[in-house]
């Protein structure tokens, strides 16, 4: 004669199945954080990247001035400094909760007022700039071709 309740094989493996599925879950959570992230610091890549190729095509120099929120820009063209409406080049806005959190030129930190350059010979210094959300951090560098690219 069988006594009534589960057996111990029974409620052991009950615990794994719970087990299991409780991490699956936890990681199907966190990974779409960090995916934002990585999709906001894209963003910043492809600023720059437009910046350089605008610098280019308009053969005028580019200077921005990058606060910790905020990118602002001129343009040197036919003598004269000018304000540049980053609306008009780029398609989105700064990215939410997206701070830059240090800039490097050539590998040094930059200075207080100076600014990244984009050259209309595109021969431009190298850029690293390091972003942060609050909680995941990455850098966004240059490399000797000109191209920008999110690393960890």
């Amino acid at each position: 004669m069988r006594a009534n309740g589960f057996t111990l094989i029974e409620v052991m493996i009950v615990l794994v199945i719970i087990g299991v599925m409780s991490a699956i879950a936890t990681m199907s959570i966190n990974a779409p954080s960090y995916s934002r992230f990585l999709a906001s610091a894209e963003k910043l890549t492809a600023t720059f990247s437009i910046l350089s190729d605008d610098a280019i095509y308009t053969s005028s120099v580019i200077a921005c001035s990058l606060g910790t929120d905020s990118i602002k820009c001129s343009r040197y063209r036919d003598g004269e400094w000018q304000d540049l409406n980053l609306k008009k080049i780029l398609s989105w806005s700064w990215p939410d909760n997206m701070v830059i959190k240090r800039v490097l030129i050539n590998g040094n930190p930059i200075r207080e007022k100076q600014q990244v350059k984009f050259l209309p010979s595109g021969d431009n210094d190298s850029l690293s700039v390091e972003v942060s959300n609050g909680e995941f951090t990455s850098w966004i560098d240059s490399d000797l071709t000109g191209k920008y690219k999110v690393s960890n």
